[in-house]
């Protein structure tokens, strides 16, 4: 093995083991609470000891750190892959919300953890994860402005109305469950129908719902 070959393989390992240690956490601060969760608790569930965990984060918090960020930085991602597209405006809009939905209701535990555990946030964490969330709703201030200077939106107050979507989108993941009769592509649509009816009067390209689990 050459060394260039050595030195992707050992960074693939590093990068798994550390996934490992976040899915570990994730699970436990989800269940049981970040405050409540000890490392020794995060090492018992991998069968490992608590100074392989140190190996790869110096605390807890860094932990709850990477966790809290993962899904406005997937929302962000998602949001700007739609963009940057040639879409007009109302798709682009339609998109956004269904693409975004399901990323929450992927990322289901990490925005709870995250919304429940703020305040446990280091505060340059915290203040970072606040600029994203207020990039993101920026992007969708802009998009429903350029809606309605094209006449294909009808919005009063676009500052408003971002955080209005941004605010429904989040709050799927407080209130989705898995075992539901919906499933995360038929709730995404609905809630595109949703925000579709309250800016443009249902215009838009929206698939029909046909996402019922059996």
């Amino acid at each position: 093995m050459v060394p260039s070959q050595r030195s992707t393989l050992k960074r693939e390992v590093v990068a798994l083991k550390r996934k490992r240690i976040v899915e570990a956490a994730r699970r436990l601060f989800y269940e049981k609470g970040y405050e409540p969760t000890k490392l020794d608790d995060i090492a018992e569930r991998l069968g490992v000891t608590k100074q392989f965990i140190y190996s790869y984060y110096k605390t807890k918090n860094e932990l709850l750190s990477e966790i809290a960020e993962q899904c406005i930085c997937d929302c962000l991602d998602a949001q700007a892959r739609v963009l940057s597209g040639k879409l007009p405006i109302i798709e682009k809009l339609a998109k956004i919300v269904e693409d975004v939905t399901q990323v929450i209701i992927a990322n289901q535990a990490n925005t709870i953890i995250y919304l429940r555990e703020e305040m446990n946030l280091e505060w340059q964490i915290a203040q970072k994860i606040r600029e994203q969330r207020n990039e993101f709703d920026h992007r969708m201030m802009k998009l429903l402005r350029d809606g309605v200077r094209a006449g294909v939106l009808r919005v009063v107050d676009e500052r408003v109305t971002a955080r209005c979507i941004g605010g429904m989108l989040v709050w799927c993941a407080l209130w989705y469950r898995d075992l539901g009769v919906l499933s995360p592509a038929a709730i995404a649509t609905l809630i595109t129908q949703n925000v579709m009816q309250m800016v443009a009067g249902g215009t838009g390209r929206i698939a029909k719902t046909n996402g019922r689990r059996a």
